[in-house]
């Protein structure tokens, strides 16, 4: 395709008037919790949608793999599709990035092209690999152009800074990486400008600008998990998803989330949120309010820097990919409902998190005593109760409360024999935790 081709928008069929909108869930689930998600037909049946991204004008981009469209929707949901000539070349556009040079990259092709246009549609190609190898993932980097790895065939896989073309177009400015690697597979961009990736065998790279490269171990704490996707959080910590790969014959399986330090990934398990789906969590990326988020099956999942872990069930919905749009939304793309979807983020998203807590008594006397302890500090203070047990009736004898500490102290009416133990009730501090209840061994 010559450079500077005008593509023509085609807007059917995406009037925000027909979106929907659900709150996932169950009929019970609504009721107790219930995400804010309207969802946005594509106009193109069976379009294949791939990646999105939050582009250089402030709207989300989405790649058409099957359709051979690049597709541009507003907050309001509006959806604009501009085509792209279609080759025998195998697949549509895929993986794309919204570039600091003010262009969208994507790849088309199967992998074997890379083009790029600008956000009132000029598209340009810049180069098409006819080594018989792909390029198979692309993200942007700090300044001008993208990173992008190579792989299949001999010789091994590599990893290209491509800049984009020369002033005078008789070439393109940019290098690639010297030596070869195993699957360099997923990739983020340091603040720095550095790039980091992660390979099969276990390890992550860190490539500057320059083209300077520095390996680490990158072990999970299961052996059998591999690095599926990586963000970096405001402070410059690297953070990412993994689970443990599928086969042939078999389906991926489990899920963690965590922050790589000293040679590993100080990860979270993710327990099922629903009866035989495993989490497989993926396209982790940061958000305005500089947690980090990422897709799961039928789920979205967020991390703070602290570790505090928040999921919610979206289903039926499937997001594939996400990015945060300018109205402060989560947007996402599902391939098998042909929809870009978009989750209302707001205080109540996440059903509360209940943590745990133990209360042990250290007197039962005319006073009891004790401690009310728990991970969480906003979950020691509380209302505690203590009873009085002889043979299989209990009776209360008392009540006082714990302080910030979780120490506690207060007067109580015994009468004759019999155990003392005490109760912390339930409590919620906050719309995001919820406080368990729990029992001291009786005295």
């Amino acid at each position: 395709m010559a450079a500077g081709v005008l593509l023509v928008g085609v807007l059917s069929g995406a009037d925000p008037a027909g979106a929907d909108e659900t709150d996932a869930g169950t009929p019970a689930e609504r009721a107790a919790q219930a995400p804010r998600i309207a969802t946005y037909p594509v106009p193109t049946s069976g379009a294949g949608l791939d990646s999105i991204v939050r582009g250089p004008d402030g709207n989300l981009w989405v790649t058409e793999s099957k359709g051979w469209k690049l597709a541009r929707v507003t907050s309001r949901g509006v959806i604009t599709e501009f085509p792209l000539p279609v080759t025998s070349g195998g697949s549509g556009p895929t993986e794309l990035a919204s570039g600091a040079d003010g262009y969208l990259w994507f790849l088309t092709d199967s992998g074997a092209r890379i083009q790029r246009a600008t956000s009132s549609g000029a598209v340009e190609s810049i180069g098409t690999n006819d080594s018989g190898r792909i390029f198979d993932e692309l993200v942007a980097g700090r300044g001008r152009g993208v990173w992008l790895t190579e792989t299949g065939g001999a010789g091994g896989d590599r990893v290209y800074r491509l800049l984009g073309k020369k002033p005078d177009g008789s070439g393109l400015e940019g290098w690639s990486s010297i030596g070869s690697y195993l699957s360099p597979s997923p990739m983020a961009v340091a603040p720095d400008g550095a790039l980091w990736h992660a390979d099969a065998g276990g390890y992550l790279r860190r490539i500057d600008e320059a083209g300077n490269a520095v390996t680490y171990p990158a072990r999970w704490p299961d052996s059998s998990v591999d690095t599926f996707s990586l963000a970096f959080a405001r402070d410059g910590g690297l953070w990412g998803t993994g689970f443990t790969p599928g086969s042939v014959a078999t389906y991926p399986e489990g899920g963690m989330v965590g922050r790589f330090s000293g040679g590993r990934f100080r990860a979270t398990s993710l327990p099922d949120l629903a009866r035989n789906v495993d989490p497989v969590p993926g396209s982790m990326t940061l958000g305005p309010d500089g947690a980090l988020w990422w897709a799961e099956d039928g789920a979205i999942g967020r991390i703070t820097t602290a570790g505090v872990v928040s999921r919610v069930r979206i289903a039926p919905w499937q997001p594939r990919d996400l990015a945060f749009g300018p109205d402060g939304r989560l947007w996402f793309v599902d391939r098998n409902a042909n929809r870009v979807g978009a989750i209302t983020i707001s205080s109540s998203l996440f059903p509360p998190r209940t943590v745990a807590r133990s209360v042990r008594l250290t007197g039962a006397g005319k006073r009891v005593k004790g401690r009310v302890t728990s991970s969480v500090a906003s979950c020691r203070p509380g209302r505690v109760v203590a009873f009085q047990k002889k043979g299989r009736k209990a009776r209360k004898i008392g009540a006082g409360r714990a302080d910030a500490a979780g120490k506690f102290g207060f007067g109580v009416r015994k009468r004759g024999g019999g155990k003392v133990y005490v109760v912390v009730k339930a409590s919620s501090p906050s719309s995001s935790v919820r406080c368990s209840a729990a029992r001291s061994r009786a005295r």
